[in-house]
């Protein structure tokens, strides 16, 4: 059992540097959303609080921004 929680944790790992690798805004935000969600059961299996609420918050505000973006159509970041 310990092997295959060890396994989430770098199946999150990798997905979060992957998604690192990513120049475009949805894409970056896909993958760090696929890493969020690994993170919150990894979490569940350490029995982490701190790493499950992070990463719900992560899915949350990757979320809400992939639908604002598939709404507007807009893929691009804003710069200030």
């Amino acid at each position: 059992m310990k092997i295959a929680v060890e396994i989430i944790g770098y199946l999150a790992i990798t997905a979060g540097f992957f998604a690192a690798t990513k120049k475009e805004i949805a894409r970056f935000r896909v993958w760090h959303l696929i890493s969020s969600a690994i993170y919150v059961i990894y979490g569940f299996f350490l029995e982490s609080g701190p790493l499950i609420i992070s990463s719900v918050a992560f899915c949350i505000i990757h979320v809400y921004h992939l639908r604002k973006m598939r709404k507007g159509g807009n893929n691009r970041p804003h710069m200030v």
